[in-house]
Parts: structure tokens; sequence; C-alpha cells
């Protein structure tokens, strides 16, 4: 009698166990907020995303739901049910702030004092184009190594952000758009890191994750169906699932079904408890002042668990958007 191997659940199910496990690890430290350092802020900020994309879903059950429901509950709540963002505006007016903020908006939740202050600041006298902080000012550093198209890609989240919470806004992704490297669509066989996370960022502002496909226009679209896969295969040699996972989450953020290697590729490489290896911390500098083991195996391996965890739901479940 043929034994039938009981169906594995996939990795975003097993990845989103991982989370709950680990949801400590997400938790602001605590005590008052240090303005110069946003980084905490940013990781639980990613963790409220990824339930945002996945809460998009018609198709979740109902116990999936619950559980990504709780999750962005908790990243909430870590914010103060928005009162921390209060908070920082008031004692420095870091507009990066809204990019946070906005995720719980979509999600539901609003706080009327933070909405308020970040209107002020992208009305007159507020933050213009013109004084977008550069890549490094304080509390602006970029959440990820973007390229010399830095500033416009930061940008670009910004005017998501702002159209997120139908606020009127001073940044204009048209007039953005052509300042990313991506607009160029270079014809090159490989990325650097770099050029790969100003990329995949654009796309991911530019089509609200997925959710408006046709936000990119019909050339760029095909420029990266044509590309995206030749540089997946690279990552995938150089076993980098962190921007492995996010260019297939590029592809179907335009509307592109993914092939189920995809789904194969991280299923093989995630471990028994869910998480995904990563190509190693960004910061040196934060590793090696963090003593805790634990804690540093988290650093090196959470970014890479949220992006495997959208590019599986990508693959498997879909992200909610039209074709174009």
């Amino acid at each position: 009698m043929r034994v039938v191997e009981p169906e594995l659940p996939p990795v975003w199910g097993r990845g989103l166990s991982w989370i709950e496990t680990h949801r400590g690890c997400f938790a602001l430290p605590p005590g008052p907020p240090d303005l110069d350092d946003l980084f905490p802020l940013k990781v639980l900020a990613e963790l409220a995303r990824i339930t945002e994309v996945l809460a998009r879903s018609p198709r979740l059950s109902a116990d999936v739901r619950e559980r990504v429901t709780a999750l962005s509950r908790f990243a909430w709540e870590q914010f103060g049910e928005g009162r921390l963002f209060t908070t920082l505006l008031s004692a420095r007016p870091y507009v990066v702030l809204g990019t946070m903020y906005s995720i719980f908006e979509r999600l539901g939740f609003v706080h009327a004092e933070t909405r308020a202050l970040l209107a002020q600041l992208s009305g007159p006298g507020g933050v213009s184009v013109r004084q977008f902080p550069p890549r490094g000012a304080p509390g602006m550093s970029a959440p990820a190594p973007f390229g010399k198209d830095g500033a416009a890609v930061l940008a670009l989240g910004l005017a998501l952000a702002w159209r997120q919470m139908g606020l009127p806004s001073p940044w204009s992704e048209e007039k953005l758009l052509p300042l990313t490297w991506l607009s160029h669509r270079p014809p090159v066989a490989t990325l650097s890191d770099a050029e790969a996370y100003s990329l995949t960022h654009v796309v991911f502002f530019m089509t609200d994750f997925g959710d408006r496909p046709e936000g990119l226009d019909r050339e760029c679209r095909q420029y990266l169906r044509e590309r995206c896969p030749v540089w997946m295969e690279a990552l995938r040699r150089g076993v980098n699932l962190d921007l492995y996972s996010e260019l297939a989450t590029v592809l179907a953020c335009i509307g592109e079904t993914l092939p189920p290697e995809v789904e194969t590729l991280l299923r093989d490489a995630q471990a028994d408890d869910g998480m995904l290896p990563g190509p190693g911390f960004r910061s040196q500098r934060r590793l090696d002042a963090t003593a805790d083991p634990d804690r540093r195996l988290f650093l090196e391996n959470y970014h890479t668990t949220l992006a495997g965890i959208l590019a599986s739901f990508a693959a498997t479940v879909g992200l909610v958007g039209r074709r174009p």
C-alpha cells in the first residue's frame, strides 16, 4: 500500500509560526524612545507591513486571519496605539514616521493626533521635496542599503503613505519615478545589492505591494518580466534568499504568476522552526554590540524570514491586485 505523505504547510505559514514564537523580539525596547535610533521602529513596522499585505487577501482562513490580526494589534499596541508616533513627531518632525503609521491606517487603526501632525508636515511650510533629507540624515537612514537613487525611493514610500492616508502630498510619483534606477531600465545581467533593494522598493511603492500593478508603466513591467528571472537565478546560486524573495514578490506585484520553484526553494532552505536564513546582518556595528546570541540570530534572519513569507504567500495564495 502506498504511503501518502502529509502535505507540508506553506513556507509563509511556517514563517508566521516563527513570528509568533519570536514576537517578543519585535517588541520595542522599554523606556523612552531613542530619537537617534529608529531601527527598532523599522523592525516593528516591517512586521506590520507583512500582516497588512496578508490581511488584504479574501482567501485567508478564519483561524489564520485571527492570527494575523493578533500580530497587527500587537504591533499597534507597541506603538502605544499611535501615541508613540505623536511623541516622536512632536520632538522631531521625522516625516519617515508617516510611512510606518500609514500601515496601521490600512489595518483600520487610526490615531487622530498623529494624523493631524503628519498632515501639517506635508502642508504649506512643512516638508517639501527639496527639503527631503539626504541618506544618512538623523532619523532618515534608509531601511535598506539603497543605491544612488535612495532619496527618490524613500520619497516614493512617502507618496504611497500619504496616498494611503488620503492626505494631500507634496510627493509626486510621476516626478519621482524618473529619478530612479528602474526607470532607466539598464540592460544588466546582474544587480548589486544596492540596485536590487532600490528596484524592489520602487516596485513595492509604485504598485502598493501588488494592489495596483498598473502603477508601473508597461515598459517597466515588461523589463521586470524579462530580467527578474535571470537576477533571481543569480541570487539562488549566491544563496541570497533575502533579495531572491523580494524579486519574486516584485513579479507578483506586477501581476505575474510565480513559478512553483519559488516555494520549493524557500521550503528547502527553511529551518524546522520556520526561520529563513539571511545573507548576513547589514549593520556589523549593531551586531557586535549585541551580546545575546538569540538576539543576534534574530537580527541576522528576521528580515529574510519576513521577505520569504511575502514571496511564499504571493506564490501560493497570491497578492490582491488586478492584472494590468
